[in-house]
């Protein structure tokens, strides 16, 4: 198996006397397709907010190919190879999709460089149209993004994401809100990224990840109740007794 990437050791969040997490420690490998299930108040979006530094943990830490990232701000993830999509769509709704795609590269190239070339600018165009056809937006390229279905506007947001060309992607409950033929875009799409980079996410659909994950984390109640493939998952007598049954 390929080394870890991302490591969480003994993770602990507490909120007050809330305890979210409580000593939640998984690796995720290089180039797996990984996700984060569990049933509501299992401790899914916390975790995943400690993973992408909004929230940081009250003991434990975070590990990117072998460097502490514990207490790095969350505005320097994105030049250190992590990029996050969140279930609230989060585009320039006043913007084209090539526009907003184009800002997020601007964003990530040559950072704060006022005088670029007229190249540059070219390169960032193409870089553009390149990320939009790797989410199947083309034909929307000029679409302002408040018109844009659901479903394609979160793939313009991976879109931005993949402009600062990360290692690892997070994507908070991706097909969240989606049609049954957006949800098989969107599964398609991220089953593709999965063989360029290493993707992790946090879903509640049980029957979509068993199709479409390497491996599965399950939390409950805040601790880490197992973690393997699919069909260990499928299998666990503790997994079904308390999610499982429940769907």
């Amino acid at each position: 198996m390929n080394a870890p990437i991302l490591v969480a050791e003994h993770i602990t969040k507490r909120f007050g006397n809330f305890v979210a997490l409580n000593d939640v420690s998984c690796a995720f490998h290089k180039n797996q397709l990984t996700a984060i299930i569990g049933p509501n108040g299992a401790g899914k979006s916390t975790f995943f907010n400690v993973l992408t530094g909004a929230t940081k943990p009250t003991n434990g830490k975070i590990f990117l190919d072998g460097r502490d990232i514990t207490n790095i701000p969350q505005h320097e993830y994105a030049r250190i190879g992590i990029a996050k999509s969140f279930q609230i769509t989060n585009v320039f709704k006043q913007l084209s999709a090539h526009e907003n795609v184009r800002v997020a590269a601007q964003m990530r190239s040559a950072r704060f460089d006022f005088l670029r070339s007229r190249a540059s600018f070219t390169s960032i165009i193409e870089q553009a149209d390149a990320l939009l056809e790797r989410v199947g937006l083309t034909a929307h390229r000029n679409k302002i993004a408040s018109e844009l279905a659901h479903g394609q506007q979160r793939s313009l947001e991976i879109a931005m994401a993949l402009a600062s060309d990360p290692a690892l992607l997070l994507m908070d409950e991706p097909t969240a809100g989606m049609s049954p033929e957006e949800t098989g875009v969107m599964m398609a799409l991220i089953r593709k990224l999965s063989t360029e980079r290493t993707v992790i996410l946090v879903e509640h659909k049980m029957k979509l990840v068993m199709g479409l994950c390497e491996r599965l984390i399950v939390l409950h109640h805040g601790e880490l109740l197992a973690d393997g493939t699919p069909e260990q998952i499928r299998t666990n007598a503790e997994v079904r007794r308390v999610y499982l049954g429940k769907h």
